[in-house]
């Protein structure tokens, strides 16, 4: 019922739809709502604005902001998401905030219910755990600054144990992507008829498959490696070197992998054939938005010593130059009359496409700085509850120590002392001990996982307080150090109620009457108890109904 441009705008580069005034209005009358932007509207906001992020499409290429086989691929009924820098899927990942749940229903597949989540840490605070760190990667040096502001590290280029001597050639531009495609399958075709292996690099798995088809309308055999057929990997990858392979692959290929000169095994006659015929060729089909993806790709190629080329093919029409700064560059080529399968080589070009990965790159930094200046906050709470849970546990081997943390709490709580005395009494103190750490640990689980949610919800609504000249950041400390406190005063209360309120079960009743005869043991009556039965043991809530054998000895 909305429509895009009218009653809300695409933004490309961040991967969000904001609603105009003229939806907030649409959008409020159709609900019935008298304003979107109250605490009562939030909700509703937020889940409208993610189903409109899973169904909006740019409106210059037409294209969806998450797209089928390039963002995910559908497998068995379900949404997989794609890792974008290493062309891998990532099964069991969701995304968040309702978005999973928007696409599924785009797609038409059952809608999984949101996950809840039981602990959050971004990785940088992970990492910053360890009392040391260190690392080693080929392709460190783009991001050198981000290493020392966030972990003080410091990016030292070790030199290559032999020299390297591939050539790695200047980018060919086209002017459109269709223009591209063509000049690839020709140098493609080219290049395998002498017989020299060849990787290419593709950014997805569409691409991918659109790559492929145009290099069989020129007849070449080639070999494609994407998530879709990921278990062929390692068979595609061992065979990638030798003479006349032709190989087309998204990131997969460009992490971390060798491919040896000749084939595999390796064969000294064909590898020295290859090298003789230049080594492995990489063509990238587009620059990344990463240079140290681009540097991973060519990095296939020239590896110890051994001779090798790489070449980018980039279009007017690739992502990367359409929305950072391909104007310059278009109005020169149709001023310039260039056909389409021309390409150009210009300095320019080469200047504008750097600019453009610095420009992403520094919006990427600056996202994942954002997003740590907020679990930053998060982590002082984390930090209390996990050592809160630690002594919970250290405690467990001495019944003195749990019973003296849970007079403390009572007692604070202004709760009977008496009653405690009277429980221990009558159920003794190894069950007692083991209640103190079962329900102390239960709530504290409970309640944290309540408070990731709700700090979850309030890092995304403090955003709008920007509009009322107040810093976001400034107001989640001060909401999220209120929330948290909070947190803790109710720990005590609920537990200090739990371990009065308790009661102990009696051992569960045999659930099948067995009669022995010769030895054996053979069933008369057996009956399978459901989930949410009553539990044959009798146990009842505080208000007199059955407990649920789930929530009893079924657990």
């Amino acid at each position: 019922m909305l429509n895009s441009g009218e009653d809300y705008e695409v933004l490309e580069k961040e991967k969000a739809v904001t609603l105009t005034e003229k939806g907030i209005e649409r959008v409020e009358k159709i609900l019935g709502i008298d304003n979107l932007y109250d605490e009562e509207g939030s909700e509703i906001r937020h889940y409208l604005e993610q189903s409109l992020r899973a169904q909006a499409k740019n409106p210059t290429t037409g294209r969806p902001l998450f797209e089928r086989d390039r963002h995910y691929v559908v497998s068995n009924k379900e949404i997989v998401i794609v890792d974008e820098f290493t062309g891998r899927l990532m099964p069991g990942r969701r995304w968040s905030g309702g978005l999973h749940q928007a696409i599924e229903a785009e797609e038409g597949l059952p809608i999984n219910p949101e996950s809840l989540s039981l602990a959050t840490i971004t990785f940088q605070n992970l990492f910053r755990m360890y009392s040391k760190l260190s690392g080693m990667t080929g392709t460190a040096a783009t991001s050198a600054e981000e290493f020392d502001k966030v972990y003080k590290l410091d990016v030292v280029i070790v030199p290559t144990n032999k020299p390297t001597i591939r050539e790695d050639k200047r980018d060919l531009v086209y002017k459109t992507f269709n223009g591209k495609i063509k000049a690839i399958a020709s140098e493609v075709k080219e290049r395998h008829e002498i017989g020299q292996p060849i990787l290419v690099g593709t950014t997805s798995i569409e691409k991918n498959e659109l790559l492929s088809m145009a290099l069989q309308k020129a007849g070449v055999a080639h070999q494609i490696l994407n998530a879709k057929n990921h278990e062929k990997e390692g068979e595609i990858i061992a065979q990638a070197g030798k003479l006349k392979a032709v190989t087309v692959a998204t990131n997969m290929a460009g992490r971390g992998v060798d491919i040896v000169l000749g084939g595999n095994p390796a064969d000294d006659q064909e590898a020295q054939k290859v090298k003789g015929l230049g080594g492995l060729h990489v063509i990238g089909t587009e620059r990344h938005e990463a240079r140290r993806i681009d540097n991973q790709l060519r990095g296939r190629s020239g590896r110890q010593g051994d001779p090798g080329s790489s070449q980018f093919f980039v279009s007017l029409e690739d992502d990367l130059l359409r929305i950072f700064g391909g104007e310059r560059i278009a109005s020169m080529m149709n001023y310039l009359k260039i056909p389409e399968d021309q390409p150009i080589e210009a300095n320019m070009v080469s200047g504008v496409i750097e600019s453009a990965q610095g420009k992403i790159e520094g919006m990427h930094f600056d996202a994942r700085k954002h997003l740590l200046d907020y679990d930053d906050v998060m982590n002082k709470h984390r930090e209390v509850i996990y050592k809160k849970r630690k002594e919970i546990l250290k405690k467990d081997g001495d019944y003195q120590q749990l019973k003296s943390f849970v007079l403390d709490i009572i007692k604070k709580e202004d709760k009977s002392e008496e009653d405690f005395f009277v429980k221990e009494k009558e159920i003794g103190e190894d069950k007692m001990a083991e209640v103190i750490k079962i329900t102390s640990l239960r709530v504290l689980d409970s309640l944290w996982v309540s408070h990731i949610e709700s700090m979850e919800a309030l890092r995304a609504s403090v955003r709008l307080r920007a509009y009322g000249q107040k810093d976001p950041l400034i107001e989640y400390k001060n909401e999220g150090h209120k929330a948290f406190h909070n947190l803790l005063d109710t720990f005590d209360k609920n537990l200090a109620e739990m371990i009065l309120r308790v009661k102990i079960a009696a051992p569960s009743p045999i659930e099948r009457e067995t009669i022995k005869i010769s030895g054996q043991a053979t069933s008369k009556k057996e009956k399978k108890v459901g989930r949410n039965d009553p539990c044959p043991c009798g146990a009842k809530k505080d208000d007199g109904r059955a407990l649920k054998y789930k929530h009893c000895h079924g657990k």
